[in-house]
């Protein structure tokens, strides 16, 4: 019986031994030069330069777990809170960007500027054609625009003169 227990002791440790074993890594080179690392041994026709125990990383922790996933979390809020914090500083900037430019802006003119009126109008036209020689007014068009000046410049409430000019 006892013989019983020590053969299954060693049957249990045997099945679970392959899964707690370490794992071997081999370097294998050819005579040409290729150089190979795997978790076989080497094949035929290749040398075994090294073998190396290795030990599997044991399975996280439910606490590290935990750990991870909580500070994911913080960097999200912070990278959240980041965001929001650079977004309300673009938004302050483009205000006082625009703040400013009403500041400076030239304030509008209260009035319209004087405009020249109809007489001043015609008066400049007939001196510039006066000016201009090489128009070869006629007396006759010379005459025509200086009663078309008159005519705009008379005053509609003034008194009435006849063609004679009395």
């Amino acid at each position: 019986m006892k013989r019983m227990l020590l053969l299954s002791a060693g049957l249990a440790a045997l099945c679970v031994a392959p899964a707690a074993r370490a794992e071997a890594l081999y370097r294998c080179e050819d005579g040409k030069g290729a150089v190979s690392i795997q978790s076989e041994p080497c094949p035929k026709g290749m040398t075994q330069v090294w073998k190396r125990e290795t030990a599997p990383d044991p399975e996280p922790t439910p606490e590290a777990l935990a750990a991870q996933a909580a500070a994911a979390e913080a960097e999200a809020a912070r990278a959240a809170e980041a965001d929001r914090l650079a977004k309300l500083e673009r938004l302050a900037e483009r205000l006082e960007r625009e703040e400013q430019a009403r500041r400076e802006a030239p304030a509008a003119p209260a009035e319209r500027p004087p405009t020249k009126s109809e007489c001043t109008l015609a008066h400049e036209f007939q001196e510039a054609t006066q000016g201009m020689p090489w128009l070869e007014l006629t007396q006759t068009q010379r005459e025509r625009i200086r009663s078309w000046v008159i005519r705009t410049c008379r005053d509609p409430d003034g008194p009435v003169s006849d063609a004679t000019g009395t």
